[in-house]
């Protein structure tokens, strides 16, 4: 399972695992849905601490504790450029349209980063949102 490839503690998983379920299974409680500014803020700053060259993890900065869940920075890909494009409607979690390019990518590519929690927030990647909730991915 993705998650497993994650230390975590406790109380974070439990946090990922229950928005997740509740993703899935209706409408999310608003209490783990974090509001637009401080989730588009967390992202650009996890976004930069990757692109600066920090390894992945916690990001340590911020207001709030961020964990960020993006398989490629976590395998040592290099993010070269980014630009946080818009929000993308949802009734769950924030959703953020990112374009980006990587230093082996030879162009830019559109990714949507999904933001859940409050304290600690959570950054997924699509596609690492996806395998954490069963979805496909």
């Amino acid at each position: 399972m993705f998650l497993s490839h994650h230390k975590l503690p406790r109380t974070v998983l439990s946090l990922v695992l229950l928005v997740i379920s509740v993703g899935c299974g209706g409408a999310p409680e608003k209490k783990y849905i974090p509001k637009a500014d401080l989730a588009r803020r967390a992202l650009d700053a996890a976004l930069e601490n990757w692109r600066l060259g920090a390894k992945h993890g916690p990001v340590n900065d911020f207001a709030v504790p961020v964990n960020v869940f993006d398989a490629r920075w976590q395998n040592g890909k290099k993010l070269e450029s980014y630009e946080i494009l818009n929000e993308v409607p949802s009734d769950g979690p924030k959703i953020f349209l990112v374009k980006m390019k990587l230093d082996e990518d030879k162009q830019e590519n559109e990714i949507r980063y999904f933001v859940v929690g409050k304290d600690p927030l959570l950054i997924f990647r699509e596609q690492d949102y996806n395998k954490a909730s069963g979805t496909g991915g």
